[in-house]
């Protein structure tokens, strides 16, 4: 199999908050057993869902992995290991995976996991009525029949998954698939048990006491926007390597209150706003970290403004990137000119996507007047737009400044802001009823193709709806037609697909790479950076 060098980078972690001083915590716990005091982690975006085959935003899924498990999980080293599977192989052609479960693995409820499980979940991601919006990963990997279950054309049964035994699960693929092991941590793959689930009906996943557990921890308590809890679940298979029994998520979007309880010694892990990044960069536990996800304007390409191109270019010549990761965030992000983000795949010889991009739309705001004058001579009149944008703090003084640089770049627009929760957002995205959004991806395997797929002519998650042949055709190259075999020319045809995006149709308008800016507690071992994927608390464990 040919993998990519990855270098290693923090997951979309923004999300998190929270973490205790190394010496509070230690004045407070001195002599206790390792693992016996909670770990707390504060989040400052809430959780949507507990269920594993709907889940999309990053905090659902983090939790999700904390009480659940797939064939597969990133160990502390960030490198792939076996999770419930024990081992694996690939057929020469690399169509054929087969996992052999682990023996005497159950869920929390003392039931037998076994292959029918890792089946179900299957195929009940790519079920019509289930309407999972990451149905896509199934069709991404290259599952026979994926698309055509995904659509109604097949049942469900017909999808390239097998359990040849209790413990012997195969997956089939249409085309060999160079991240499928990474992408087999991810939860909408983890599995379940399909007479639990039915039994539960609408309930399921809508309270701990309607869900068993796989994982590491069962959830205890849910109070939904509030506290979440996960204690220590001893039907886990490796649970004696896992001392920590309790680990609170808490909801806050007060990050300075947050940060006091994290010098008080009550809280574990803090995401700090860019304002607090000088103030506490020389404390102990201070760390700035390198996300994949990237921040982007998304315009709908049916807005009766944002259709015309011309006033898509006078946007993306306004913005100063620079300014924006430098002077508004400050927490380590970096300006970034296109989708796929630095440091997530490079080709064999060692080559980053983004060092092969070609020039794309840089701060110019000469440019932009020019052609916000030529958008005006083709519509007759000024535009009025809207940007849609998670109302979280560094997110909306992005949405703030990239208002004051249109506005002034462009004169004549305007441009609006409409902050809303990020459940609300991403709604009003679905619908396609907004002009411009702010929105953020991250990859969930490391592949430009995690990025690329969202803009597909049909995808769903094609926000914008942008369509193009061109795109489309070399995304079909590269993901499922002739140069799927070759690992490097694959890259350069998402290159090549990039740019018709970004520079040829403004499809995208890229504003900067993800960067955190965290407090993580010294007396707080087990965190796991990673690129890609979730799993990166799952380890966390109090030393004292």
């Amino acid at each position: 199999m040919n993998y990519r060098k990855v270098m290693t980078c923090a997951m979309a972690m923004t999300m998190v908050a929270g973490c205790s001083s190394g010496s509070a915590s230690s004045a407070t716990s001195s002599g206790s057993t390792k693992g016996a005091t909670p770990v707390t982690i504060a989040i400052e975006n809430d959780m949507n869902t507990m269920d594993s085959s709907i889940a999309t935003d990053g905090s659902s899924l983090s939790m999700i992995a904390f009480c659940q498990s797939g064939l597969v999980q990133y160990g502390t080293d960030g490198k792939i290991t076996g999770d419930l599977a024990e081992s694996w192989e690939t057929s020469q052609d690399g169509k054929t995976w087969t996992f052999h479960l682990r023996d005497g693995i159950r869920w929390s409820d003392g039931t037998p996991i076994t292959t029918a499980d890792f089946v179900y979940a299957f195929q009940r991601l790519v079920d019509p009525a289930t309407a999972s919006e990451y149905n896509y990963l199934a069709t991404a990997i290259n599952v026979e029949n994926a698309a055509e279950c995904i659509s109604g054309e097949k049942a469900v049964d017909e999808l390239g998954v097998e359990a040849v035994d209790d413990s012997t699960f195969v997956v089939h693929l249409s085309a060999p698939c160079s991240f499928m092991i990474s992408l087999m941590s991810f939860p909408e793959f983890y599995p379940l048990n399909e007479a639990y689930v039915t039994s539960q009906g609408d309930q399921y996943a809508l309270s701990p006491e309607n869900m068993i557990y796989s994982g590491i921890y069962t959830m205890t308590d849910w109070q939904q926007g509030n506290r979440y809890t996960f204690t220590h679940n001893e039907n886990y298979w490796d649970e004696a390597s896992y001392p920590q029994q309790q680990i609170d998520v808490k909801f806050t979007q007060e990050i300075q209150t947050t940060v006091l309880e994290y010098q008080q010694g009550n809280v574990n892990y803090v995401t700090l706003s860019g304002e607090m990044v000088d103030a506490y960069k020389d404390d102990p536990g201070f760390t700035n970290i390198q996300a994949a996800s990237v921040y982007y304007l998304c315009p709908n390409m049916n807005d009766e403004y944002m259709s015309n191109i011309n006033l898509r270019k006078a946007i993306a010549y306004s913005i100063n990137r620079e300014s924006i990761v430098n002077d508004v965030l400050k927490t380590g992000a970096t300006a970034i000119d296109g989708l796929v983000g630095r440091g997530v795949v490079t080709t064999t010889d060692g080559t980053d996507f983004r060092d092969m991009a070609e020039e794309m739309p840089s701060y110019d705001p000469e440019k932009a007047a020019s052609f916000y004058a030529e958008a005006v001579k083709e519509m007759g009149k000024d535009a009025t737009v809207e940007i849609v944008y998670d109302n979280a703090n560094d997110t909306s003084k992005m949405a703030e400044n990239i208002q004051q640089m249109v506005e002034t770049a462009c004169p004549g627009i305007t441009v609006t802001l409409n902050p809303n929760p990020k459940k609300t957002r991403i709604q009003i995205m679905f619908a396609h009823d907004f002009s411009i959004g702010l929105t953020r991806w991250g990859p969930d395997y490391a592949d430009p193709q995690s990025y690329l797929d969202l803009f597909v002519s049909d995808a769903s998650m094609n926000f914008g709806q942008y369509s193009s042949k061109a795109f489309d055709t070399l995304e079909e190259k590269a993901t499922k037609g002739e140069d799927v075999n070759d690992f490097d020319q694959r890259i350069i045809d998402m290159v090549e697909a990039e740019h018709v995006l970004v520079a040829e149709d403004y499809g995208i308008m890229p504003v900067c790479q993800e960067g955190g800016a965290v407090l993580i507690s010294t007396d707080v071992e087990g965190y796991i950076p990673l690129v890609i994927g979730t799993g990166a608390w799952r380890h966390l464990t109090k030393t004292h």
